[in-house]
C-alpha cells in the first residue's frame, strides 16, 4: 500500500475508532459504518491531517476507500 493509503486509514482510525483492517480499499462508508454527517467529519479530518479540501459533491461522488485515496493523491496532499 502507498504511504497515501496508510495516511488516509489512519485519518479513519483516529477519527473514527476504526480498526485498521476494516479499511480496505474496497470498503464502503457502509461497510465502515459511516453515515453522511461521518463523511463530512472525515473531509474535515483530512484537510485537518493532510491540507486537502474535498468539496460536498467530490464526497457525494466517493464510494470505496480507494476513491478517497485516489484524490487525496490527485490532490497532492501533503503526507506525513
Amino acid at each position: 500500500m502507498s504511504s497515501t493509503h496508510d495516511s488516509v486509514v489512519e485519518v479513519f482510525v483516529t477519527r473514527f475508532g476504526l480498526d485498521p483492517e476494516e479499511v480496505v480499499p474496497e470498503a464502503t462508508f457502509d461497510d465502515l459504518g459511516l453515515d453522511s454527517l461521518s463523511q463530512i467529519e472525515l473531509a474535515t479530518a483530512l484537510k485537518k491531517r493532510l491540507g486537502i479540501v474535498i468539496s460536498d459533491e467530490e464526497l457525494s461522488e466517493i464510494s470505496v476507500v480507494a476513491d478517497i485515496v485516489a484524490m487525496v493523491e490527485q490532490k497532492g496532499a501533503a503526507v506525513r
